[in-house]
């Protein structure tokens, strides 16, 4: 991240000391590059409105552990003024922070950021305060060799007494105004010695006064509008204020900000890379790569997180260091692709949506929508669609995905932090849950009513919704989350990660997952999806797919409904990708196009990937339909199946477990005998018959243990397991053939099939 060039601005949290969260200055900081050469910084706060920091000298320095994701930047220079956490406005003098938690935007009737134009260097900021539009142009300058930041503001004509927080200054601070000509006028704040200098040029009337020890102005009323400009010069050791006094004096007629709203010049040159097609002769599907810009002139860290496209089938990618990308020269027969940087910055991205030809993209801090002005493949204007999210500090608490029913609503979930609690301590400074973790957001199409529709979640890194409004989310192995697993939400119900439940009792039970899928499958599950293409095997249509993190591969998930319940059985397809697989979509052409990226616990080989999988037409070699049934399981395929191979039970091994609900992260690996309580390893499972169906391609395995109704695999409360709620959390069985087709195919596979409910219907050839 650090030798990235990031663009103007970088948006994150930021801390002054990585490895303390209280020295989190400012929770959703947008820090502008400032000055030739960028040697200033300013970092405005977009929950509270307010100029959080500014310092001279680098950028912001990023830390190694886990690619720059655990730990806050931190400023790269020295600071030159700052404020406190508190509204950088207020309507009644008073600068008394609203919120019931330490994070998310103030009320939207006291102020409410809108979003920043960029045109050449400079970032402009628009939002409100009260009833009043505000348009904020943030500058530095060498003025005499003294280092002068410089805030610029458009302001609309309003009866409300509008006051700013400047800056912070010292409990003995002492201030002087000496009043200049032509609205102009500067203001030396002194303590002892030292004084500092500021200039404010273009109102009149103005008040100043330090209250709880920050430098405030108070506006007059404005019956129309008017800009005026601050200037803040740097803390000396001399009373000397003629640099600015003379500053003031030379200074031309501030401009209408609203110039800077304009569409800028692209600032990002087209790529080019060569994509490399699959081979279409070994197997049902064939994955193409279509190659990244991992070497581009910029040093852009490239992890992509999302895919979706615009209507003349470009691609929109984003990358998890903050760029988002457009790609060209997709097409049945991949060649070359054109790569264009369309946005920078944002904060750690890790979706994005076309909705009408229109980009959206959420970040830690917000969903933003991006527009491009004038159509040159450069976004001018970062929009603020929503903004409600918390944003607390602590690094695991991601914001994850980004999707949309039928109707236009979006959702996307919040992970909860890491870890979430010291036992025996409470809460730990770090992992403070808010009440933003751990839940499953609506957002209207509006981007105005933003609803939890669901709590529970952990780390619910990857999500889809299908025509129906039916919404699937994988969740990874930790706390609460005895392994990986593939949830249907069920709104307004609990999905099991007890920190997050948000209610006043502890949880007994929650909802079950689709399918258990264990630590030694994959470690850390991705975007679940809905296979909804009319390319691909109608056998599989309205199954899942599987994209692995962890494992970087791709699996499906045959599922099943019994009494309501979704239960599935999941197994690899044989595919190879360069990366950690994370988010993925059908595209109209009828292809599976899969974003990716690569960094702690995953054995991608590549920091990145954009891959796309397609379906050959080859004859499909894997089961399609693993179904439960009265006193044994179905495994059905597409091709005929030899019958003395596939009726002999030498070829199958069938094993049997569960897994406890408990406080300690994970199962370490460990498999829990239904059988035997207590006992960590699985069971074996007894296979009275094998029977062949009539067309050949079913093979019914007897288990006499599968009885219609719940299955139950409560193992009680153990001893050593912390906090075990005893819970029936369903059967996992591992099931494991090696047979062939009737054409002398071998068809080896691992499936694991989770089961919480046996129907009575009965196998019949």
């Amino acid at each position: 991240m650090n030798p990235m060039i990031h663009g103007p601005f970088v948006t994150s949290t930021i801390a002054y000391d990585p490895l303390t969260s209280s020295s989190i200055f400012v929770n959703k900081g947008i820090a502008v590059k400032l000055g030739k050469d960028s040697q200033a910084v300013m970092t405005f706060d977009t929950d509270l409105l307010r100029v959080a920091s500014a310092w001279t000298g680098g950028f912001l320095h990023w830390y190694l552990e886990r690619d720059g994701l655990e730990n806050w930047p931190s400023p790269n220079g020295y600071t030159h003024f700052e404020t406190s956490k508190t509204p950088g406005w207020s309507l009644d003098g008073k600068f008394k922070d609203p919120r019931t938690w330490p994070y998310g935007p103030i009320p939207k009737n006291l102020g409410h950021y809108k979003g920043l134009y960029i045109n050449g260097d400079n970032v402009l900021f628009s939002y409100t305060i009260g009833d009043t539009d505000v348009l904020e142009l943030p500058g530095f300058e060498q003025i005499d060799d003294h280092p002068v930041f410089s805030r610029t503001f458009n302001v609309s004509p309003t009866n409300e007494t509008l006051s700013l927080r400047v800056l912070q200054v010292p409990e003995n601070a002492e201030i002087e105004v000496v009043e200049m000509s032509n609205s102009k006028a500067h203001i030396t704040i002194k303590v002892g010695e030292n004084t500092r200098i500021v200039g404010l040029q273009g109102v009149i009337d103005a008040n100043w006064r330090i209250q709880n020890r920050h430098l405030i102005l108070d506006l007059p009323e404005l019956n129309q509008a008017g800009n005026f400009k601050l200037s803040i010069g740097p803390i000396t050791a001399d009373n000397a204020s003629n640099y600015m006094a003379s500053h003031l004096d030379q200074a031309k007629d501030l401009s209408d900000l609203s110039e800077y709203k304009k569409p800028g010049p692209d600032q990002w040159e087209t790529l080019q890379t060569e994509a490399v097609m699959g081979s279409n002769d070994e197997g049902a599907f064939t994955v193409d790569q279509l190659t990244l810009p991992a070497d581009n002139p910029w040093k852009s860290f490239i992890r992509l997180m999302d895919v979706d496209f615009f209507s003349d089938g470009r691609a929109v990618v984003v990358s998890l260091s903050g760029d988002v990308w457009l790609v060209d020269g997709i097409k049945e027969e991949l060649e070359t692709l054109q790569w264009h940087r369309f946005a920078t910055g944002l904060f750690q991205p890790s979706g994005v949506k076309v909705v009408d030809d229109q980009v959206y993209v959420i970040g830690r801090d917000q969903i933003t929508r991006l527009h491009d002005l004038n159509k040159d493949g450069f976004a001018d204007y970062y929009e603020n669609f929503n903004n409600e999210l918390m944003a607390s500090t602590n690094f695991h608490a991601f914001t994850l995905n980004l999707e949309t029913d039928a109707e236009g609503n979006f959702y996307f979930a919040k992970s909860t932090p890491w870890p979430p609690y010291i036992s025996g301590q409470g809460p730990a400074r770090n992992a403070e849950i808010t009440p933003h973790h751990g839940v499953l957001f609506k957002l209207s199409p509006n981007g105005e009513n933003l609803e939890i529709i669901a709590t529970g979640l952990r780390n619910p890194n990857g999500m889809d919704i299908n025509a129906d409004g039916e919404i699937i989310y994988a969740d990874n192995e930790g706390n609460w989350v005895p392994t990986s697993k593939v949830h249907r939400i069920k709104k307004g119900a609990f999905h099991g990660f007890i920190p997050s439940a948000h209610q006043s009792d502890k949880p007994d039970s929650f909802e079950l997952p689709i399918v258990w899928t264990p630590h030694y499958i994959d470690n850390s599950p991705a975007k679940p999806m809905f296979i909804t293409s009319a390319q691909w095997p109608e056998e599989l249509k309205d199954n899942l797919l599987l994209a692995s993190y962890g494992r970087a591969n791709l699996s499906v998930i045959l599922k099943e409904e019994v009494d309501g319940v979704w239960q599935g059985a999941h197994l690899y397809l044989p595919l190879m990708f360069k990366s950690g697989l994370e988010r993925g979509r059908f595209q109209k052409d009828g292809h599976l196009y899969i974003a990716g990226m690569t960094s702690w616990q995953s054995i991608g080989e590549d920091w990145g990937s954009f891959h796309r999988v397609r379906y050959t037409g080859q004859p499909l070699d894997i089961p399609i339909a693993v179904n439960t049934k009265a006193g044994g399981i179905e495994l059905r395929f597409s091709q005929n199946l030899d019958p003395e191979v596939a009726t002999n039970s030498e070829n199958f091994q069938l094993q049997k477990w569960t897994y406890p609900w408990t406080s300690q992260y994970g199962t370490r690996g460990r498999l829990y005998s239904v059988d035997n309580p207590g006992e960590t390893k699985p069971d074996p499972v007894k296979v009275e018959s094998i029977r062949l169906s009539a067309d050949g391609k079913s093979v019914f395995l007897e288990i006499p243990d599968l009885k219609p109704g719940a299955v139950a695999t409560s193992i009680g409360k153990l001893d050593g397991v912390p906090d075990m709620i005893e819970a029936s959390l369903g059967l996992v069985m591992s099931i494991s053939y090696q047979i062939s087709t009737a054409d002398g195919v071998e068809l080896n596979h691992m499936i694991h099939k989770t089961i919480h409910r046996v129907p009575t219907e009965q196998f019949t050839k």
